[in-house]
């Protein structure tokens, strides 16, 4: 085996990758392994395993694809092959697919810095520096040498430190009992592979691969993958489906999967093996776990904004106009008679001065304080750069149960059917055969002495009136072997749990098989009605089915369909097909559940609403449920027309849609060219639509998959691959959304949003940008708030630091005619006691307590961020100026060749004029004039007035000001002023001052409230009308 590394570029950066030559010893891999694994083996005696940002790929020359696991697509009976298989090619597969650990790399702490340093604003911070240097500007050059080590040990710290806390949580690794080689050997987790065949212990533990159940039952709490804490039955691999192909995601009842807990075992049938075994088909990053690992150390590209990007445009323009200056410099100071190399080397001071060290800062200050505020606010932050995306949301993705309406379900009633009619609704005295459905169909298990499982398997446990065990219950009373039993205390009468076949999201429903107490044999079936009802005989079901399902739907309630059959005793029950198990079923009710809205739901969607922002709701239940709650909390107005859309496919691949107004249910019409789509949040036209219409229209009509993305609002029995897929279909048309789920179905759609929020606190919401322990809707304005606000404040820094530079620069440049230039202190003064601590204080501002439905602008080269831009740099031009024109129209000034021979004579280095005295004072108020017009905060931030760090630096700094301009400079010498003798002009530069206030506050509310200037600036925006 050779190891070797290479660097696979992505984007701008490279990353290193680990290749590994493995030898393939054929008869090994042919007989043990499937898939293209032993296909290579055939014509193959090496191949290259390339690990790439924590993923594996096998290379054989000519192709590279990305490994997987064992199993993965293959037939049930494929798999059935490999049980009992000899492993003898076990240190193959481990180079193949790594160790079973999820060993998340940590770096030395000298890459940390060096990705960290190794930057264009640290490289020009240094060049900086050693300019400074050599001007003698020795502590302003400290100060920002300290600066920049402490930025990067903290973010070198920081960093780590995630990376470590990380590694801690999900480095796991035990003993696990495998056959191998005839025999059960105690191995560490660690050296698993796949195809091993794992004995599952009986004790509480974790498990430490993904693997497929070959017998008996597991129960395990999959918190870390759902984000609910609910015990989940496993069920072993059906092996009588043998055509059948196994997928992880698919056959999830069938998997057990690294990180959930085991809770209990229930060995397989008596006279077997008591054991229970289980296929390891993923170990390490390839398991679903180590997935979720993978996304946080290697997050999808968020969307990305032109304030970044055109924060590089900045730097270009400004080194542009930073070597023009050079080049006058280097020009004048020929011409007065110094050196080459010293004319060079001053010139070098006006590009350290147009191009600001503490960029870095102004585009990161603003996120810091929202994280600090989201962390008070209980909202955790995963990955910082979706702050700013939240300011730019347009729309919001709600899942129903759990985040609109309460986690808990309540008993309404129970509904049953006989003989072809509804009884009435009630809670007690219901059918014996819908009282054994709601017995016997779920997937309830007794830990500790208490029934836990999916709540509303809970709730039909209950009203059925049976006690459950699924332990220490007499099996002789049955036939066949059970594996628990439901007993009615009333008659005494036994009900035996033969075989369960789980619930799948995309069929909608779920079965057991049970033997009565008399050896009949029955199947109960439950799940969504307008599923269940296709698989009963039609003479069972209620002629007034669909308008009761829509009366109980309309109102809120989620229900829950009962149907069963009795089968023939004879033969092997475990191996007659799913379908035909489920099929000719015999109608039994409705199980009626009351899900509440959260209080805080409709104030969250009507803020939202107001604020221009779409609310979506996204869930798995049932369309008029979901519609209803939809009506309920303002997410449907009461003045809107709601269009039920369904879609067939007829011939020639050609879809049939239909618009189903709500109040006239019962006939269909085609009305799409009727239909206004108008995208806004008060729009009066929604359409709601199911997961099947949905894939249908995606695939058959991307035309109308545009106006479903424009007016859809309610969709409803969504598996987690079709929410995913909403997500991705509302991404390509421009939106900038959130989502917001508890973690249950959710996970992915949490991923691929633009601002995800979980509201959980189990580990399977790391993979969410955001975590609110908070566990209602509320949390989705803050975040907005708080990511509309972030997104100002940067801004606000970026350009007032964009102006630091050009006042500077003008200022400097002005003094280039009269052979001066800034003292050290003036700069000390201007550089760290005025701008950066309006740096920091620009950025403290909270956001507003109404969310804005104006979006705040991201980008630098907006017309109107250019247009302030442009006039501000023409006031500080121009005030600076006219002050110095105005000192040279006083009676006491001297001409700057008159002081300089003064000075000279008396063997001064530095020459205080009176314009150098007039340029830095009134420069230095320009730095507090353009920190107050950025300072304005409506839309998106409170008043100036509620920043106190802001008014404390305004303060502070007009005081220190004032102070310099009329304390005798004889009193201050280090600051190298000129003694202006005359408090009327004092008083004159004030009022320049208030004047150059006035006209920046004009020229920035200018472009916010003069229409037609705001008319002819949009003239220039790239963007012509609205995206979406």
């Amino acid at each position: 085996m050779k190891l070797r590394l290479f660097w696979c570029k992505r984007g701008t950066k490279s990353t290193p990758a680990k290749v590994v030559r493995v030898k393939l010893e054929k008869a090994e891999m042919r007989n043990y392994t499937v898939g293209k694994l032993s296909q290579y083996a055939d014509h193959l005696d090496f191949i290259s395993i390339i690990e790439y940002k924590l993923d594996r790929y096998v290379f054989t020359g000519s192709s590279l694809e990305r490994i997987n696991g064992l199993g993965e697509g293959e037939t049930i009976a494929t798999l059935k092959e490999l049980v009992g298989g000899e492993n003898q090619a076990v240190e193959t597969l481990l180079q193949i697919f790594g160790r079973n650990v999820l060993d998340v790399p940590l770096k030395p702490v000298i890459h940390f810095v060096l990705t960290e340093v190794l930057s264009f604003f640290y490289f020009f911070q240094l060049f900086s520096c050693i300019v400074w240097y050599n001007n003698q500007y020795e502590v302003y050059a400290t100060v920002i040498i300290v600066m920049s080590v402490l930025s990067a040990a903290s973010t070198t710290y920081i960093t780590r430190t995630a990376i470590v806390k990380l590694r801690k949580a999900v480095l796991f690794e035990c003993e696990v009992e495998v056959k191998r080689g005839g025999k059960i050997q105690v191995l560490k987790s660690g050296e698993l592979v796949p195809g091993d065949i794992v004995k599952i212990p009986y004790t509480q533990t974790k498990v430490s691969f993904d693997g497929v159940l070959l017998c008996g039952n597991v129960v395990v709490d999959e918190a870390m993958l759902t984000g609910e804490s609910v015990p989940t039955l496993k069920n072993p691999l059906p092996f009588e489906w043998l055509e059948e192909p196994y997928l992880a995601d698919k056959n999830e009842v069938n998997t057990l999967f690294s990180g959930t807990t085991i809770l209990q075992t229930r060995p397989p049938p008596a006279g077997e093996d008591p054991s229970v075994y289980c296929m390891v088909t993923r170990t390490g990053f390839h398991t679903k776990k180590g997935e979720t690992v993978k996304f946080m150390l290697h997050p999808k590209k968020t969307q990305k904004f032109k304030f970044y990007s055109e924060a590089w445009t900045y730097v270009k323009i400004m080194a542009a106009i930073g070597l023009a200056g050079m080049i006058y410099h280097i020009y004048d100071s020929l011409k007065n008679d110094y050196s080459v190399s010293d004319a060079i080397v001053g010139s070098l001071d006006l590009i350290t001065i147009i191009i600001a060290p503490s960029l870095p800062l102004a585009l990161s200050i603003a996120v810091f304080y929202a994280i600090r505020r989201l962390k008070q606010g209980k909202i955790k932050v995963a990955l910082p750069n979706s702050i700013n995306i939240a300011g730019k949301v347009k729309m919001t993705v709600f899942d129903k149960t759990g985040t609109l309406t309460e986690e808990g379900l309540t008993l309404h009633c129970v509904l049953s059917a006989e003989d072809g009619e509804f009884s009435e609704e009630q809670t007690i005295n219901v059918t014996q055969r819908m009282r054994l459905a709601l017995a016997s169909c779920h997937s309830l298990s007794i830990i500790d002495s208490k029934i836990c499982g999916d709540p509303i398997d809970l709730i039909g446990q209950l009203a059925s009136g049976f006690e459950f065990k699924d332990q220490g219950f007499d099996g002789k009373l049955f036939k066949r072997q059970v594996s628990a039993e439901s007993q009615d205390p009333k008659t005494g009468s036994h009900l035996g749990l033969i075989k369960i076949i789980p619930f799948e999201s995309h069929l909608k429903r779920m079965s057991v098989v049970c033997e009565e107490s008399g050896g009949s044999v029955v199947v109960f079936c439950k799940g969504a009605p307008e599923q269940i009802v296709l698989h009963c005989n039609q003479d069972t079901v209620p002629q007034e089915f669909s308008s009761k399902l829509d009366s109980l739907s309309s109102q809120g309630y989620r229900i829950i369909a009962f149907a069963s059959k009795t089968l023939p005793e004879e033969g092997d029950i475990r191996s007659i097909p799913r379908e035909e198990l489920e099929s000719g079923l015999t109608f039994l009710g409705f199980l009626v559940l009351a899900n509440r809205l959260k209080p805080e739901t409709r104030v969250v969607v009507e803020e939202l609403k107001r604020a221009g922002i779409r609310t979506v709701m996204c869930t798995g239940d049932n369309l008029r449920t979901a519609v209803c709650v939809g009506r309920e909390c303002s997410m449907i107005p009461d003045h809107a027309d709601l269009y039920l859309l369904t879609a067939e496919l007829g011939e020639g691949d050609i879809l049939d849609v239909q618009y189903t107004h709500q109040e006239h249910i019962p006939t269909g019409f085609h009305m799409e060219d009727q239909i206004n789509f108008y995208s806004g949040p008060y729009r009066r036209v929604h359409l709601a639509m199911d997961g099947r219409t949905f894939d249908l229209i995606s695939k058959y009509d991307r035309c109308l998959m545009d106006k479903v993305c424009v007016t859809g609002t309610i969709f409803a029995r969504f598996s987690p691959d079709q929410k995913m897929n909403l997500i991705d279909e509302m991404q390509q048309r421009s939106y900038s959304i959130c989502m917001c789920g508890d973690g249950a179905n959710d996970c992915e759609a949490l991923r691929h949003s633009n601002v995800g929020i979980a509201l959980s606190k189990c580990e399977a919401s790391l993979a969410a940008p955001f975590t609110s322990s908070v566990f209602n809707v509320s949390c989705v304005p803050v975040l907005l708030k708080e990511g509309q606000a972030a997104l100002q404040n940067g801004m606000s820094v970026f350009r007032f630091t964009a102006m630091y530079s050009v006042i500077q620069y003008v200022s400097v440049l002005l003094l280039i005619p009269y052979e001066s230039i800034l003292g050290d202190y003036q700069y000390l003064l201007e550089d760290l006691a005025i701008v950066l601590l309006f740096d920091f204080a620009l950025g403290y501002t909270k956001p507003t307590k109404t969310l804005s439905s104006v979006r705040p602008r991201g980008s630098l080269m907006h017309p109107f961020t250019v247009f302030s831009f442009i006039l501000q740099t023409v006031l500080v031009v121009g005030f600076i100026l006219l002050s110095m024109w105005l000192v040279q129209q006083q009676e006491w000034y001297k001409p700057f060749n008159f002081i300089r021979a003064e000075y000279l004579a008396l063997g001064e280095l530095y020459v205080p004029y009176f314009e150098t005295t007039v340029n830095f004072i009134h420069s230095s108020f320009q730095y507090v004039i353009v920190a107050l017009v950025f300072s304005i905060g409506h839309p998106h931030r409170r008043p100036l007035y509620t920043n106190i760090p802001m008014v404390i630096s305004t303060v502070l700094t007009i005081g220190l000001m004032v102070m310099v301009m009329f304390i005798p400079p004889d009193r201050i010498p280090a600051m190298e002023l000129a003694d202006i003798p005359s408090y009327s002009y004092k008083l004159v530069m004030l009022g320049l001052v208030v004047c150059n206030l006035l006209l920046s506050l004009c020229v920035e509310y200018s472009y916010r409230v003069i229409t037609p200037l705001q008319l002819f600036l949009k003239l220039f925006r790239c963007k012509k009308g609205h995206k979406n």
